[in-house]
Parts: C-alpha cells; sequence; structure tokens
C-alpha cells in the first residue's frame, strides 16, 4: 500500500509538472513571438528615420549670417566683424562655421592690432526667440608686449551663452548674445577686454 501511495503520488507530482511545463513554455512562445513582433515594430520604428530624407530645400537648410561687435574702453577701440555660414537641421539645432576679423586701436601704445581666425558654432532653439549657444575660435593675434614692441601669438576662445533672436521676414533674424569666454586668461595676447562679450548679428 505504502508502494502503491508513493507511485500514484508521483505520476500525480509528474503530471502536474509537465502540465506546469507545458503551459510555462505555450506561454513563453507566446510571449516570445509578441516579443518578436514589439522587436520586429521597434526595429521598423528605429529604421523608419533611415530611410526618412530632408527633402527640405536647400536654401530653407543654408543659411548666411554676419556678426558684429563694438566697444570703447580707456585703453582701446575694438570692432570685429564675422561671417558665418549655417546648416539648419530639421528641428532645434543650427551649427556651421565662420570667420572673425578683430581690429583694436591701442591708444596707451598707438598700435592697430588685428586678429583673424576661424571658429565653429553650435546654436540650439529653446523658445521662439531664446536659445543656447557654444563656438570655438583660434586666432592669430597681435598684441602689445612688455618692451613696447608689437608682437603676434596664437589665442584660442571657447564662448558659451544665450541669445535672443528677433524674426525679420521669413528667415532672417536680429540676434542679441551674451557669451562667455571659459577659455578667457586675462593677459595682453587677448583681444578680448573681459570674458564677458556682448554680440549683436543677423542671419539671413
Amino acid at each position: 500500500m505504502q508502494f502503491t501511495f508513493n507511485s500514484r503520488y508521483m505520476q500525480n507530482k509528474i503530471l502536474t509538472i509537465s502540465a506546469i511545463f507545458i503551459s510555462s513554455l505555450a506561454f513563453s512562445q507566446s510571449d516570445s513571438t509578441s516579443t518578436t513582433v514589439q522587436n520586429d515594430s521597434i526595429g521598423k520604428v528605429e529604421q523608419a528615420p533611415k530611410q526618412r530624407r530632408d527633402t527640405r530645400p536647400l536654401k530653407q537648410r543654408i543659411s548666411f549670417g554676419l556678426g558684429t561687435g563694438f566697444w570703447v574702453t580707456p585703453s582701446q577701440t575694438y570692432f570685429e566683424l564675422a561671417p558665418m555660414l549655417a546648416y539648419r537641421f530639421p528641428k532645434a539645432l543650427i551649427a556651421g562655421v565662420g570667420y572673425r576679423y578683430i581690429y583694436r586701436k591701442s591708444r596707451i601704445s598707438s598700435y592697430d592690432l588685428t586678429s583673424h581666425g576661424p571658429n565653429v558654432f553650435a546654436r540650439l532653439k529653446v523658445t521662439k526667440r531664446i536659445y543656447l549657444w557654444s563656438e570655438y575660435e583660434v586666432l592669430q593675434s597681435q598684441y602689445v608686449a612688455n618692451d613696447d614692441s608689437r608682437q603676434k601669438d596664437v589665442v584660442d576662445s571657447w564662448f558659451v551663452g544665450v541669445g535672443y533672436v528677433r524674426q525679420v521676414g521669413r528667415k532672417g533674424g536680429i540676434s542679441m548674445q551674451v557669451l562667455y569666454n571659459v577659455l578667457y586668461d586675462q593677459n595682453q595676447r587677448s583681444p578680448y577686454y573681459s570674458a564677458l562679450t556682448y554680440r549683436i548679428g543677423y542671419f539671413f
């Protein structure tokens, strides 16, 4: 009787385990199928942007700009001019390259000093009129040395800050920026009088 009881018990145990295993296998197969479908659907979603092409006309993707700066301090008069070429991505990002020319009139040494060089920049739209700006530039810059002679050196700058743009027409706009030069070193080689820089520009 004891053997018969154990045998039936084991049979029931095996049947129960088998039923659970078959049920779990069926569930896992169903789940893997749905997962495959989800993965397939996810894969389609991920592949969809790759198949999309930017159909905008070139004139809507490319922008030209012109930045200017001007100020007067007790020691010098400063003026800058910076043309730029930008690419407008479909959403909120604009990136491009430019070239900056800076003229300084030193009233202490009576020298005319110039600085010029390329830059790269990116602009990220935050609201309709507010944007974030980042720019890196390398300038060949003239400066007055301690012996009162005019020298030349390479000065790099990295600007970060915010800007405000007011649209004029369909595409153009006037922008104003307040930027901070992260790499600013307060020495006589830098063409900038301060780590803070203010600019006014126009995009068209």
